[in-house]
């Protein structure tokens, strides 16, 4: 039996694995993402120190293409409804480990800072700068 890799160009830029409190504290977190990449249909990739649900099409992937997204990351899953390039999958690690960083308080916080709208969350700024750091320092290499 082969098991599946995903390969990418982000090398040593970000983390290859997770800590341990960080799997801990966003454990919960990581349940509600668990269930909602469950619902795809897709097996799972472990990649980074998450499961990754990539290029799904059922459940929540759905709902994500629906709604007009590429990709959710709730805790340690990300899930996917197409193939991701390296700068969006350097976003959803910044979620990840913003997951790691909140825990349990990751998702009210979230949705306190989305009352400004999606582009103006300060979770989703972060994300955008630290993706568009490491595709800076990808171009540069």
């Amino acid at each position: 039996m082969t098991r599946r890799q995903r390969i990418d160009d982000l090398g040593d830029l970000l983390p290859a694995a997770r800590s341990l409190w960080g799997y801990v504290w966003a454990g919960p977190n990581s349940l509600v993402g668990l269930a909602g990449g469950l619902t795809t249909g897709r097996r799972p990739v472990r990649w980074r120190g998450v499961l990754l649900f990539e290029d799904a099409r059922g459940g929540l992937a759905r709902f994500l293409r629906w709604r007009g997204f590429a990709a959710i990351t709730l805790g340690h899953v990300i899930v996917t409804n197409r193939p991701l390039s390296d700068g969006l999958l350097a976003h959803e690690l910044e979620h990840v480990a913003q997951h790691e960083r909140w825990g349990p308080l990751y998702y009210p916080a979230y949705l306190l800072g989305s009352v400004r709208g999606y582009r103006r969350n300060p979770f989703e700024v972060a994300a955008t700068r630290a993706a568009s750091a490491v595709l800076d320092q990808l171009r540069r290499r």
